[in-house]
């Protein structure tokens, strides 16, 4: 295809959809460089990507290929400005071309033999416009000859390739491209993009490359406990800002050390006057005491020989400025006291209160919506009858995040009804940094969740894993909003919060993972079939795990006393007693 060269048409607002198409994850990089990537295979001339909305972000995520990016100022006017500009761009670099292709960035399912076969059906038939044909209509990907260039470029406003397919039918071959119809124009067309299966490792990578959101606060030091700081903490004084005795004991000059030393009074704790120490003299100090001026060195009050008001040292042991603090030896003034990204501990909390910190900006945590989904739940308190159960997913995920350091929780339950369902996730996702939709993520004839967030514009990213429990597991995003949809079974929905909630959460704000991963060796034989990760709840002790009764996804009694998650991989078909496995110890 040396002599075609391909336009790939970027430039729109995606205003139906409501956020960039371009950007849309599908297979796990951006949608127009999928498309960009088909058309290179192909083996092009060259290839052209014409953007204008969100231009720079576009042409971000094409960096590393070698394109020719086209920018288009007019790219409101319509889609024929940038048929021109590629066109234009197409005979600028290389005026011998004899034919080009069209292309869109919202077509999922196309690939690079698309490409290929509007070649070889030019070639072959001689035409000067090869069409993909698709839901009774002709378009994109097509191909035009170079008598037709001219005419592209004539074209105005909204007019596309349509109006010279229509123009010149005696000149057209169509080509079949049935899945051609499949564009990415609304809300619906989202579940397109979703990817059906993912391995727990694909998960874990996409929620990281996703849960972003980052947001910054001032809080008091009683306040900060376990955030993360989110700036450098510069010290305003040299702490200690005097010099200070670090035992009981008397100041002297190391100088006088071997001579016997008048005692000529005490400095203690908080005294706010300074006094000078003359050769063959000492005084009395005590822990945390300014030193005396022109002394250099404590000697502990157990290692002198005192008679009356004189002392003799007798510390064979004694060096110049032995327990002495210096000024400014704690945190000096000016100078870095703690950097950006600690963890505040306790420690940390008194090193800060120590060097005058009083506020601190930290990182925030996401404020959270548990949207919890079903006719059949009712809340404790209330009699049940046939058919219902009690709501556990709220209590235990309320419970799990408040131990995860987050302060805003809303609870809302939705029946299940698509349109009600969707009225509360679009009041969710206004208000909260992360909405957990719990319950009909599956593919029953009630599980509503996916197509619910899909009509309010989430991107979804994908929406089962390569696991047991918790296969149906939805992850999408709305702008910085980040959605998970938990299955309703009380134990998987557990069993995600723990392995993808909460990391998302860690990220959020900026802190090391919650969830620890550790070894242990197996006391019982535990077969599996391979093809996914099981997730076995378990009790570890002295390097070894059992794993408990009870594992079906809908029971707690056993998660209740499980203190980890014995892990066996995808690919294995089970282990035995005395091997060495992958825990996870529940935080």
């Amino acid at each position: 295809m040396q002599d075609t060269g391909i336009i790939i048409l970027a430039a729109g607002s995606s205003s139906r959809l409501g956020t960039a198409k371009q950007l849309l994850d599908y297979q796990q990089k951006p949608l127009v460089q999928h498309a960009v990537e088909q058309a290179m295979s192909s083996d092009p001339a060259c290839v052209i990507v014409v953007v204008g909305a969100d231009a720079e972000a576009v042409a971000g995520t094409l960096v590393d290929h070698d394109v020719k990016i086209c920018y288009n100022d007019d790219w409101s006017t319509g889609m024929a400005s940038s048929i021109r500009k590629g066109i234009e761009a197409l005979l600028n670099d290389h005026p011998l071309l004899t034919r080009c292709i069209f292309s869109v960035c919202d077509q999922p399912f196309l690939e690079a033999h698309h490409f290929m076969q509007l070649h070889e059906n030019q070639l072959e038939s001689q035409k000067g416009i090869i069409a993909s044909a698709y839901a009774d209509t002709l378009g994109v990907p097509v191909l035009f000859s170079n008598f037709y260039f001219p005419l592209l470029q004539q074209l105005q406003g909204d007019q596309g390739a349509k109006k010279i397919i229509a123009a010149y039918p005696d000149d057209v071959v169509a080509v079949a491209f049935d899945k051609g119809s499949v564009d990415i124009d609304e809300p619906a067309d989202l579940r397109y993009l979703i990817q059906e299966m993912v391995s727990v490792s694909e998960a874990k990578a996409i929620i990281k490359k996703h849960a972003h959101f980052v947001r910054t606060g001032i809080k008091t030091l009683s306040e900060s406990l376990g955030y993360t700081v989110a700036e450098q903490i510069i010290s305003k004084y040299d702490i200690p800002g005097f010099r200070q005795s670090s035992m009981d004991g008397y100041a002297l000059k190391f100088e006088d050390h071997n001579n016997r030393l008048e005692i000529v009074g005490e400095m203690r704790a908080g005294k706010q006057s300074d006094v000078t120490l003359l050769s063959g003299q000492a005084m009395r100090v005590f822990t945390g005491a300014p030193i005396p001026t022109a002394a250099d060195t404590v000697v502990m009050q157990e290692r002198v020989y005192r008679e009356g008001d004189w002392i003799t040292v007798a510390d064979e042991q004694l060096t110049l400025g032995m327990h002495v603090r210096e000024k400014g030896s704690e945190a000096e003034k000016g100078t870095l006291a703690l950097a950006q990204g600690t963890v505040l501990t306790p420690a940390a909390l008194g090193f800060l209160a120590g060097i005058g910190c009083e506020k601190l900006l930290i990182f925030e945590p996401p404020k959270v919506a548990i949207i919890v989904t079903g006719d059949e739940l009712k809340e404790l308190g209330q009699p049940l009858f046939f058919g219902q159960v009690y709501d556990s997913n709220s209590i235990q995920l309320r419970a799990a995040l408040q131990k995860a350091g987050i302060e805003t929780v809303q609870v809302f339950h939705a029946t299940d009804d698509p349109a009600a369902l969707e009225k509360i996730l679009g009041q969710a996702l206004l208000a909260s940094d992360l909405v957990l939709l719990v319950g009909g993520v599956s593919v029953g004839d009630y599980d509503f969740v996916v197509q619910s967030a899909l009509a309010q514009s989430v991107r979804p990213h994908f929406h089962k894993v390569k696991q047991k429990p918790g296969k149906p597991l939805f992850f999408g995003t709305k702008d910085e909003t980040v959605v998970f949809g938990l299955p309703g079974n009380p134990s998987s929905a557990l069993t995600c919060f723990y392995l993808y909630v909460l990391p998302a959460i860690d990220r959020m704000m900026q802190r090391p993972d919650s969830v620890c991963y550790s070894k242990a060796v197996t006391t019982v034989d535990y077969p599996k079939n391979s093809g996914l990760t099981h997730f076995i709840k378990a009790h570890s002790m002295e390097g070894k795990v059992l794993p408990l009764h009870a594992q079906e996804s809908y029971r707690l009694q056993s998660y209740a006393q499980a203190n980890c998650l014995l892990v066996i991989p995808e690919e294995s078909t089970g282990i035995v007693a005395g091997e060495e496995v992958q825990v996870i110890v529940l935080p």
